[in-house]
């Protein structure tokens, strides 16, 4: 097997050559026999800069396939100690043992190993779940590999079973009920980290988001763990359900999961929960990636990765975030520019997980009557 040589951020990684594994022209990562997904750069660039704001004394990569994530933690971002990775492919051990000798790391160690069973033999500062997939089989073992106040790191792509899309997926990963509403970007994150709370809870221990993000087709977070049963009775109290009504279109969250009729019209609701309910980012967490964005200056994606934290930043303060489109269809009117909405709003802002989208805290009716003039805007 050829391979060849990338470059990533600060790290020199050794890959499959994808021209070996390419069909018709085409390749796709998952016909390579070590995963590595290009792709991806833009979630590793971004948890590069998170994890040097945590800057763990020990790290495990549970996942790592070509070891380029805990590679790029080791160089750039400021990992005091050990960094362990791990993958259960032969293959991906060779390959990862080249890539941690090419880039002159010295505390590391490989292991061939199946995720769970290390995770549950070792306590790690932070450890970080990129899975090919849903997380779902891997949340309890992973919370159970850290240390006091320890920290995860997860993505997932399963995203069909977080939105509801897949109404028995969703039910069978992640034990959401219901069905998939105008919001569901936003709403799948929300089931994703119930469900992190609920793994962690079993373990007394409550759960932290520092940073939540929709990017592409995937999503990234990063929650601080912690220890106690009063954490986590706190933790699960932030657990409820998620609205939206058929008719008029209002969006909420409560802890009341038999909600049927619309406070705002009293239309019929649909539901999908449990669900996340507190916030998605910590504001102090967001401000420090902010001030860290100028060390990073060196990465291709570095003006993206800005963006996008001023986007989470600037939604941070607002709840469950509306389309345009949809609240137009419903009322049967054309759809406004999101910038007349925004200055319309006044308080109200796009959001990082749909261009249709926008945050606010203006009441239904307000936001109703900016969409009614929008559209009277648009014939004269």
């Amino acid at each position: 097997m050829k391979l060849v040589e990338i470059i990533e951020g600060k790290a020199k990684i050794l890959i499959p050559d994808p021209a070996q594994f390419s069909r018709e022209g085409k390749f796709d990562p998952a016909w390579s026999p070590v995963f590595y997904n290009p792709r991806m750069t833009f979630n590793r660039d971004v948890s590069v800069i998170a994890v040097s704001i945590i800057s763990p004394s020990s790290v495990l990569d549970a996942m790592s396939a070509t070891g380029i994530r805990g590679i790029r933690y080791a160089l750039e971002s400021n990992v005091k100690d050990e960094i362990i990775f791990n993958d259960k492919n032969p293959i991906s051990i060779e390959i990862i043992s080249k890539n941690v000798k090419n880039n002159g790391l010295v505390n590391s160690k490989v292991v061939k190993s199946d995720a769970n069973s290390l995770m549950h033999q070792v306590k790690v500062e932070y450890t970080d779940l990129d899975p090919f997939g849903s997380p779902a089989p891997f949340l309890f073992a992973g919370i159970s590999s850290l240390r006091r106040r320890g920290y995860l790191g997860v993505t997932a792509t399963d995203l069909s079973a977080l939105e509801g899309k897949s109404k028995t997926s969703s039910i069978r990963k992640y034990g959401a009920s219901g069905g998939k509403l105008s919001f569901s970007r936003e709403a799948g994150l929300r089931v994703l980290l119930a469900k992190i709370a609920r793994e962690a809870a079993v373990q007394e221990k409550g759960i932290k988001p520092l940073v939540s993000f929709y990017n592409d087709y995937y999503y990234r977070l990063f929650v601080r763990m912690d220890d106690g049963a009063k954490k986590a009775d706190a933790t699960l109290e932030k657990l409820g359900t998620l609205y939206e009504c058929e008719a008029c279109g209002y969006s909420f969250m409560s802890q009341d999961n038999c909600i049927k009729k619309c406070p705002y019209c009293s239309g019929n609701v649909r539901r999908f929960g449990p669900a996340w309910t507190g916030e998605l980012n910590d504001q102090e967490f967001l401000d420090k990636m902010k001030e860290r964005i100028p060390s990073f200056s060196y990465l291709p994606n570095i003006g993206r990765a800005s963006k996008l934290i001023e986007s989470l930043i600037a939604e941070n303060k607002y709840e469950l975030y509306y389309r345009t489109d949809v609240l137009s269809s419903k009322m049967k009117i054309n759809m406004p520019t999101m910038e007349f909405m925004i200055n319309c709003l006044g308080n109200a802002v796009r959001t990082h997980f749909d261009p249709r989208g926008f945050k606010t805290s203006r009441s239904i009716s307000e936001v109703r009557e900016c969409i009614k003039a929008g559209s009277t805007n648009l014939q004269t």
